[in-house]
């Protein structure tokens, strides 16, 4: 019997002396205030359950998200969820000029019955600690993906055609750049490189991929150099390798990718290369602008903004 069971069977035996004794003689009996004794005889029903403690909760707060909040919770939820998550729910909220926080917005949200499915318990994995980047292009990853087969429709499918993703981010800020290809060669990424030097506002010290041979020979000739080396050591920008398979290495462009795959590729269909750069162009944009908790609920972009004031 837990303590709230035993406190609710105690006052029981309390009401039921008081109705053979009278009020009075049982709060005297007992040693609790008559007042007590009055109240629980007034809330009892002939069942201990109606003499439990009733929650102290209040029924409002001064501060609690009003009608038209709640409302808007319900929207942006009914919009964006799905597809982008709580994340994608606060940002809309924000450009409707919602100055809530982001826990109070899910506390409301799932005080309001908008709840998200309960997800499978997985096994806690070793944390990788690594030195924390404080400076803009001081390191950017780069990887490529590439483009589910299931993604492609009309004329790159009849024709059995393969797209990929060549992604960079960079590590202090976590801006991206993207953009596709439809060879897997160290020749598009070498045309990637110029577009990215292009699109990053400051300069990059260093690059640093995996082994595939789009970005490096080591592995299959000992004279012969990747044209993307060449091109590094052209532009002094070092190129650091990460060791054979382990991807947590390059683990914030891994991320990158598999939020590709939630918000971009399991909603979009291609049928050419042009039209996967076009929607790639409007999925980037949305995800430099995309508050990141890990960022202190700030987007790439105004991170960068504040990282470029500073060094001004």
């Amino acid at each position: 019997m837990n303590r709230i069971t035993h406190e609710a069977r105690k006052r029981q035996a309390i009401v039921k002396y008081s109705l053979k004794n009278g009020k009075s003689k049982a709060s005297v009996q007992y040693g609790v205030s008559l007042s007590s004794v009055k109240r629980w005889c007034k809330r009892y029903d002939g069942t201990w359950e109606s003499l439990k403690d009733l929650p102290h909760t209040p029924h409002s707060h001064p501060k609690r998200h009003t009608p038209a909040e709640e409302q808007k919770i319900k929207k942006a939820f009914k919009k964006c969820y799905e597809r982008y998550g709580w994340d994608g729910v606060y940002t809309e909220l924000k450009k409707k000029h919602y100055t809530r926080s982001f826990s109070g917005m899910v506390y409301a949200a799932k005080r309001m019955g908008l709840t998200e499915k309960p997800k499978a318990k997985k096994k806690n994995k070793e944390i990788r600690r690594y030195p924390e980047i404080l400076v803009p292009g001081e390191k950017v990853q780069i990887d490529v993906k590439e483009v589910p087969f299931n993604c492609l429709r009309g004329e790159a499918l009849i024709n059995n055609r393969h797209f990929y993703q060549w992604t960079a981010i960079d590590e202090c800020t976590r801006m991206r750049f993207v953009y596709g290809f439809e060879e897997h060669t160290p020749e598009n990424t070498v045309k990637f490189l110029k577009m990215l030097i292009k699109a990053f506002p400051f300069r990059i010290r260093t690059i640093q991929t995996d082994n595939g041979t789009e970005f490096t020979y080591k592995f299959i000739s000992d004279t012969e150099i990747c044209p993307f080396d060449k091109v590094l050591k052209k532009l002094h920008i070092k190129h650091k390798l990460i060791p054979p398979r382990t991807p947590w290495h390059n683990g914030k462009v891994e991320r990158s990718h598999r939020n590709d795959q939630r918000y971009f590729y399991d909603w979009e269909t291609f049928s050419s290369l042009d039209e996967l750069n076009e929607k790639l162009k409007k999925h980037l944009e949305w995800s430099n602008n995309k508050v990141m908790r890990t960022l202190g609920n700030k987007s790439p972009v105004e991170l960068l903004n504040e990282k470029l004031e500073i060094g001004a």
